[in-house]
């Protein structure tokens, strides 16, 4: 009697694939993009919307590190441009998020896909945290009490992810073309991500390279694939250049704080780092000291697992010395999944130590990221929605009762004690400690910018006029993108006057000054909004200052005709 068909034989082999899954989980984003998402606001939300001025600088035209400033590499928002032009409707921070899947994903199922022709359960250990971590919006490190959606780290978030894959494919691929292709484009796209990221996985590439991962002659070849990428995009748009530029110049700008940031990584990652440490101490013990069993692939004298632990985790602090507490770290996963296979055949003294010292590193990252997400979608249908109307769909936000009873009351405080502001503003003081980590400012922030929208609106109504080029003396600009106007060129959008924006060139100050019109921001005053103002001073000079409300005022060139 034949034995009955099980249901793994029933079907093809394909379905079980962990590209499967991949591809469902794609799917279903975007379905989610498709949808009027309302999230919960949260620390730091503002950062969303610098994405949402370079999506509308890229429709007019204008060319990343070229046409202005940015804090990260063009193709972070490229990426966001084109899902956005794919899903206008969507949220933008879910945009913003999982825009990087448009490079991450491909690389990701070339090497999965390596992975699953000889080990199927070592694919699906790769592929399902990169899915986790490319979905969920959300940083390792808390920065208020309540949960919410962060626009805070972004970018640091994608360059880890893209860190994942290239870690995967160093740790997991044979030496050859296949493992060639997809670190040069790996490489290709973190440098035009973020150079920070860059930088650490050239460190760990170059581990790769002396442990004997990949021979000199694919280095080669991976060095040719990434200089031909690099080299055409500069040559038919002089991008690079231009983006090198802008990366010595905040270098300059913020090589001061390098240590401080050193330090708070260690703090803020103590847990992971520790464990890190102490999981390569005890492996560098257990293979030199105690003579344990040498796994039969190594091909280099320095291709260790302990050394790898430690390269990646110097990569990853490295890393994180900017923007710290988002997911950093996560590509140590690929290296200690490689650890565990291999202690297979270890003692079981060793198995317990090591597997708990692993659990150590892997678990207080997932997680934090997991936690946080989960707690977002929990109370979101609990939440109130942001009271505006004119913002499209940057007004795709909520919060608390509470929360948003005290930001609908901040406008009029903020107007009425704007004295006791500025006080604290020409002390170098915020209206709080944390005040951009405050869920109330970022809810009111976006209130008051409906509001001053809908004035603007009027303004141009009553003068029969229209604004052509708008600027705001703020850390965001997200006005040419709902009024679908022009933005000013040559300037810094994330402006930051003390860390991104540095003295007013030119160039600079002749864009400025063919601005139609500069918005500058009340309520509150602050140190920062100050500073811009003193910046950009020289190309304010002569403008009509027209009161759009308590909170707003227009700066109007001077020979635009407006009303009495």
């Amino acid at each position: 009697m034949a034995p009955p068909k099980t249901i793994t034989s029933a079907m093809p082999d394909w379905c079980f694939s962990p590209l499967v899954p991949m591809g469902l989980v794609l799917a279903f984003l975007c379905v989610l993009l498709s949808l009027p998402l309302v999230v919960p606001i949260g620390p730091m939300y503002w950062d969303t919307y610098i994405y949402l001025d370079a999506a509308q600088r890229l429709k007019l035209g204008q060319i990343p590190a070229i046409d202005f400033h940015t804090p990260a590499g063009a193709l972070e928002y490229y990426q966001f441009y084109w899902l956005q032009s794919l899903f206008p409707g969507g949220q933008p921070t879910l945009l913003a998020q999982w825009s990087v899947l448009i490079s991450a994903a491909p690389l990701m199922a070339v090497v999965a896909a390596a992975i699953d022709r000889r080990d199927r359960w070592t694919a699906y250990a790769l592929v399902l945290p990169f899915l986790i971590f490319a979905v969920c919006p959300t940083n390792s490190l808390s920065f208020h009490s309540y949960p919410g959606v962060n626009g805070f780290g972004i970018y640091n978030r994608h360059t880890s992810l893209l860190l994942y894959v290239l870690v995967s494919a160093l740790v997991f691929l044979p030496n050859g073309l296949r493992l060639t292709i997809v670190a040069a484009l790996a490489m290709a796209t973190l440098f035009m991500t973020k150079i920070t990221g860059f930088l650490a996985g050239g460190l760990i590439g170059l581990y790769a390279i002396a442990a004997g991962r990949i021979t000199l002659r694919q280095t080669l070849i991976a060095a040719a694939v990434f200089l031909a990428l690099i080299g055409t995009l500069e040559l038919s748009t002089g991008l690079v250049s231009s983006y090198l530029s802008e990366i010595a110049i905040l270098i300059a700008l913020n090589q001061d704080s390098l240590l401080s940031r050193f330090l708070t990584v260690f703090s803020a990652k103590l847990d992971v780092i520790m464990a890190a440490g102490l999981l390569a101490l005890y492996l560098f013990w257990a293979e030199h000291v105690r003579s344990g069993p040498k796994p039969a692939s190594k091909t280099s004298t320095i291709d260790h697992d302990w050394l790898w632990v430690l390269v990646v985790l110097v990569a990853g602090t490295f890393l994180e010395t900017q923007n710290t507490g988002s997911q950093e770290f996560i590509f140590l996963w690929p290296v200690l999944y490689a650890i565990l296979r291999s202690i297979r055949i270890s003692p079981s003294r060793d198995r317990l130590i090591i597997g708990c010292l692993v659990a150590f590193v892997a678990v207080p990252t997932v997680a934090k990221v997991v936690h946080g997400t989960l707690r977002f979608i929990a109370v979101a249908p609990t939440y109130i929605a942001a009271p505006v109307t004119e913002l499209k769909t940057m007004g795709l936000v909520s919060t608390r009762k509470d929360i948003m009873e005290r930001a609908l009351f901040l406008e009029g405080h903020y107007s009425r004690a704007a004295a006791s502001y500025r006080d604290l503003a020409l002390n170098g003081q915020l209206p709080s400690w944390q005040l951009y980590s405050e869920l109330d400012y970022q809810m009111f922030w976006l209130i008051s910018a409906d509001g001053a929208v809908k004035a603007i609106k009027q303004f141009e109504t009553s003068n029969n006029i229209r604004l052509e080029s708008l600027m705001n003396l703020d850390f965001v600009n997200p006005f040419p993108w709902i009024l679908d106007r022009d933005a000013t060129r040559n300037i810094q959008i994330g402006a930051d006057p003390f860390r991104t924006v540095a003295g007013l060139s030119a160039m600079e100050e002749a864009s400025v000054r063919a601005t139609d019109g500069i918005l500058r921001p009340l309520c509150p005053i602050t140190h920062s909004r100050m500073r811009l103002a003193e910046t950009y001073e020289s190309a304010l000079a002569g403008r009509r200052v027209v009161k759009l409300n308590e909170c707003w005022e227009l700066l109007l060139r001077s020979d635009i005709a407006a009303g009495p």
